[in-house]
């Protein structure tokens, strides 16, 4: 993205609930151009956590790919026991996440599906952000090309959406220091880049998810990989290797 950051530093769950809240709040007394920006950031920050996305990553969202998979999943019931290994997870509500890039260990530009849980275990709606989403691209006449992006179907830049978060991150800290330290640089330690992946690593560890899960949510699935190169599918059946992934991908994402 042409964009550097020094290292960042992950945010507690609370912090990040309370930043999505702040981010809809000043969404909803922004008349629409302003209010779509801020819609947009929100998505982008539930997605790099839910997704255990780096920033660069989450730009990677293909708007056509995302529309066209958006009511999969939307019904369903979540297990009595949903982070028990072997439990069948086909049937729990989930949304499937197209990414369109070019990713470890292939050459050329492929789809990648994720069935991630519309919403975590702490209350963070990514299904919600990702129709919001859809909802404010539409009102800017795009229904294909990047889900974040602009007007003129161009891809949105990190920075733009790390001086939004950066200055909620800073009310946050000024609200309240046990979730934002007041000595915290908020600019050097807190972005998109790294934060959210940082945190999503950290809550999977605390959630004692096993070491392979994490691993393979991580290094973009190894699994999907023969010789290097994922195979290519066509559309229903990249979906159908999603949800086969859902013991990683959507336990992985519901403990967030």
């Amino acid at each position: 993205m042409g964009y550097a950051t020094r290292r960042q530093q992950p945010l507690s769950t609370a912090a990040i609930i309370r930043l999505l809240e702040l981010v809809k709040e000043e969404a909803e007394e922004q008349e629409h151009r302003v209010a779509r920006e801020f819609f947009k950031v929100g998505a982008a920050i539930a997605l790099a956590l839910c997704g255990s996305l780096r920033g660069n990553e989450v730009f990677m969202l293909d708007l056509n790919g995302l529309r066209r998979h958006i009511n999969l999943g939307k019904e369903g019931t979540i297990p009595e026991d949903p982070m028990k290994a072997g439990t069948d997870l086909s049937q729990a509500p989930h949304i499937i996440i197209p990414l369109l890039g070019e990713f470890k260990g292939e050459l050329g530009f492929r789809y990648h599906l994720m069935s991630l849980a519309s919403t975590t275990r702490s209350g963070i709606e990514l299904r919600w952000w990702m129709e919001k989403l859809i909802q404010v691209r539409q009102e800017e006449n795009c229904t294909t090309g990047p889900g974040f992006g602009h007007k003129d179907g161009s891809v949105a830049l990190m920075r733009e959406y790390d001086e939004m978060i950066q200055s909620f991150l800073t009310v946050i800290q000024q609200e309240d220091n046990d979730l934002i330290a007041a000595t915290d640089d908020v600019q050097a330690l807190y972005g998109l880049s790294r934060t959210f992946r940082r945190t999503a690593e950290g809550r999977a560890r605390a959630a004692n998810l096993e070491s392979d899960v994490q691993n393979a949510m991580n290094r973009w699935r190894k699994i999907e990989q023969a010789k290097g190169r994922r195979p290519k599918f066509n559309m229903v059946d990249h979906y159908a290797h999603a949800r086969d992934l859902m013991h990683v991908t959507w336990r992985y994402s519901f403990v967030q």
